[in-house]
């Protein structure tokens, strides 16, 4: 167990040094107020992965997130809109808890940049279910931090 968590801690500590660390607040529809952090990449020019985890009181669990993102600076475009970043995309999600939720989740929300190494965002995830598990919704926003 102790190799597991140094493990753990030396892969998180490897990608914040790449990346940015996020602090996010949401609501769900069965997973009620959440808190947690994530990690986003970027891994191209307009291509970001994410890792998040978040507590769910209501559950009680864990709510965990790996997506994949389009995420372009609109500032490419018009010079006027820099510092925003509209994104959508998807990937894995499941709650991890007194009973195991997990699905195929769908993203997207906006991002404004406060400056170079802050952004605001807001955004809205849809999760399809697998099999028998419920669908469902969250709201999330927060703070990146680069």
């Amino acid at each position: 167990m102790r190799r597991v968590l140094l493990a753990l801690l030396l892969v998180l500590g490897v990608a914040s040094a790449q990346s940015a660390t996020q602090m996010r607040f949401g609501y769900g529809e069965s997973l009620g107020l959440t808190f947690g952090a994530g990690l986003e990449n970027r891994l191209r020019q307009n291509l970001s992965g994410r890792l998040a985890a978040m507590l769910a009181p209501a559950t009680p669990g864990v709510a965990l997130e790996a997506a994949l993102l389009f995420k372009p600076d609109l500032g490419q475009y018009d010079p006027s809109l820099a510092g925003l970043l509209p994104y959508f995309g998807g990937g894995l999600s499941a709650v991890v808890g007194s009973s195991l939720t997990a699905g195929v989740s769908f993203t997207g929300g906006m991002e404004g940049l406060i400056d170079p190494y802050t952004g605001l965002f807001l955004e809205a995830t849809y999760v399809y279910g697998f099999a028998q598990f419920p669908k469902t919704w969250h709201l999330a926003f927060g703070v990146n931090f680069r």
